[in-house]
């Protein structure tokens, strides 16, 4: 049994109390190497597990020539390899997908189950909003893109199992900058270890991972000359100013808007009208008269505002008196509050189908995320029982599904680069990499980060034109986590798969 013992510090000393106390190294660091067959839809791939970490170094520029690099930290890593396909030079022809979540401070875990292992859990029963009860079920999936592509899930430093070493203190990993740098790190020192250079190489990041993985695929190409195949951006606009609310700051009234109308549609605004309908009145709304009327403030006249927050509240199923007192900026707090009010129940953050109570009903803030309630228990059951039982990997520290020790997670000082706006970033890649290819998937229930955001994001791109053939956007009536939809998670799967073969 691993027994790692642990340096409990102040956050502030320079010895994090996350660091992992080695004694006995080989033993204790060994990874767990295991033999599967995953039973894909297109036939049977046999392919070896193995799960344990891998040393981030650094090199110790300035110090003697040819100075062994330090090791910083040990990273998680669960990488699935199928049966190698060798060309005639002996390069293994598999696609490589290095897939990792966000938050900041949230492990893999969720993508790890919910799309790309080999093995997915069960999180909810048959009507997609009510969770499954303990104990969860594990099965086998056979969309996973392990059938067309190795799988390497990466656990950002201090998520999961990953770890500072002793003597290293961890904040210096909770940055924007350093966080890129240590990613990119990690996947460089994977191909070169694993001998992949040559292989098709993918990123997939969710949510905080569509910021850090474009930022990555820029860095890996500008300082490695890594040119990836292609990237895999789910749920997140590109730019958080797509988030903003208030004066001089109206883009995420209009981001969120399409949202609004799309949740108020499943919860029965406009049944006459068809999902797809209701987003195209939407989206011209938001790009026309709101954007125009958020522009205008108080130049506005009254009968034409008037005007506008009819139709607003119209399409929302909100309150004229709610969008008014909004002043056509209804943060996704408040619609959360609002939309159901008369039923008593508040909506979901990271997707809006669940809903749940508050205890101060009066209340416009949401005391919880209804979503994170429902299927939070399935994913840490599932991870930590995946792990031990069926890759036979033990270690006894908590695997960090979601952790607060990244926080304050630091940006740069530097006012005239914003970390959490990457167009830059995804545009360098793509210009420099000129075959470089997204696939953009986004779900229209997402009350965390907007999909029609992304949209104007993408459209917003200064890339040649040449090159916009080169990104593809896919909508899904789903949350944040697309794949807790079950077919939602089929398509999105072959749609991975189908991006991948491509290229291969």
């Amino acid at each position: 049994m691993t027994d790692y013992k642990w340096e409990s510090q102040d956050r502030a000393t320079a010895v994090s109390e996350n660091a992992i106390r080695d004694d006995n190294a080989q033993e204790r660091l060994a990874p767990a190497v295991t033999r599967h067959v995953l039973h894909a839809e297109n036939g049977d791939l046999q392919y070896t597990a193995v799960a344990g970490y891998l040393d981030l170094t650094e090199e110790n520029i300035g110090g003697s020539l040819a100075q062994e690099p330090s090791v910083k930290a040990r990273v998680f890593i669960t990488q699935y390899v199928g049966d190698a396909d060798t060309d005639d030079h002996g390069n293994n022809s598999r696609p490589v997908i290095f897939v990792f979540n966000g938050g900041p401070g949230t492990s893999s875990a969720w993508l790890h189950l919910g799309l790309f292992g080999p093995r997915i859990v069960d999180v909810l029963q048959s009507d997609g909003v009510t969770a499954c009860p303990p104990p969860y079920h594990l099965r086998e999936n056979p969309q996973s893109p392990l059938a067309c592509a190795d799988v390497v899930v990466i656990d950002a430093i201090s998520t999961g199992y990953s770890r500072v070493v002793p003597g290293e203190d961890a904040n210096q990993y909770h940055h924007a900058d350093v966080d890129v740098e240590a990613m990119t790190n990690i996947i460089r020192l994977w191909i070169t270890r694993n001998e992949r250079w040559n292989s098709p190489l993918y990123i997939a990041g969710e949510s905080y991972g569509v910021l850090r993985g474009s930022r990555v695929a820029a860095r890996l190409a500008v300082r490695y000359g890594v040119y990836l195949s292609g990237l895999v951006l789910i749920s997140s606009p590109i730019t958080f100013g797509r988030m903003g609310f208030g004066p001089g700051s109206f883009l995420g009234a209009h981001a969120f808007f399409p949202t609004y109308a799309a949740v108020a549609h499943y919860h029965g605004n406009h049944p006459e009208l068809s999902m797809k309908e209701v987003l195209s009145e939407a989206e011209e709304f938001a790009d026309t008269k709101l954007l125009w009327a958020l522009n205008q403030g108080h130049r506005l006249d009254t009968s034409t505002r008037a005007t506008i927050v009819a139709r607003y509240a119209d399409l929302t199923g909100l309150s004229r008196d709610v969008v008014e007192q909004a002043n056509l900026s209804v943060t996704p707090q408040q619609f959360r509050t609002e939309l159901l009010r008369s039923r008593g129940v508040v909506l979901g953050e990271y997707d809006a189908r669940f809903t749940g109570w508050n205890e101060d009903q009066l209340s416009r803030v949401p005391e919880a995320d209804f979503t994170d309630q429902a299927v939070r228990g399935a994913f840490a059951a599932g991870i930590n029982s995946y792990l031990r039982q069926d890759l036979e990997y033990k270690n006894d520290l908590n695997y960090e599904l979601d952790t607060t020790r990244v926080r304050p997670w630091r940006t740069p000082s530097d006012f005239h680069r914003n970390p959490f706006h990457v167009i830059g970033a995804l545009a360098e890649a793509m210009r420099v990499n000129r075959s470089l290819r997204v696939l953009y998937q986004v779900g229209h229930y997402d009350l965390c980060t907007p999909f029609y955001g992304a949209v104007s994001d993408v459209a917003l791109l200064p890339i040649p034109d040449e090159l916009r053939g080169n990104i593809t956007v896919h909508e899904f009536d789903s949350g944040h986590m697309i794949y807790l939809d079950e077919e939602s998670r089929i398509i999105q799967s072959r749609q991975i798969r189908d991006f991948i073969l491509l290229r291969k």
